[in-house]
């Protein structure tokens, strides 16, 4: 059981994950920036790209960082969103 957990952690650990938040209200480019803002202020995001058609933001992490879903709550609503119906998916789910 370790075994396959250490091996389903090392992708993580060498590339960073993947998570797609939904963000309920995101439709515009200009006001996604803030979200963008507030994701980098962890420290653990590499990237962060924005879709406002399907209102979804796709983070990439860092490469031995994760953030949490409590992290990624705060900063949606800090940037003054919220999450949609589709919440956070990360790339292993």
């Amino acid at each position: 059981m370790k075994l396959i957990l250490l091996l389903l952690l090392i992708p993580m650990m060498i590339f960073g994950g993947n998570v797609t938040v939904n963000v309920k209200g995101l439709i515009c480019p200009s006001c996604a920036i803030g979200i963008k803002k507030h994701l980098d202020k962890t420290k653990k995001v590499k990237s962060v790209k924005l879709d406002v058609n399907k209102q979804l933001a796709f983070i990439t992490e860092l490469k031995n960082k994760q953030l949490s879903d409590a992290e990624i709550k705060t900063a949606i609503k800090n940037a003054g969103y919220e999450l949609g119906k589709g919440g956070i998916k990360r790339a292993s789910e």
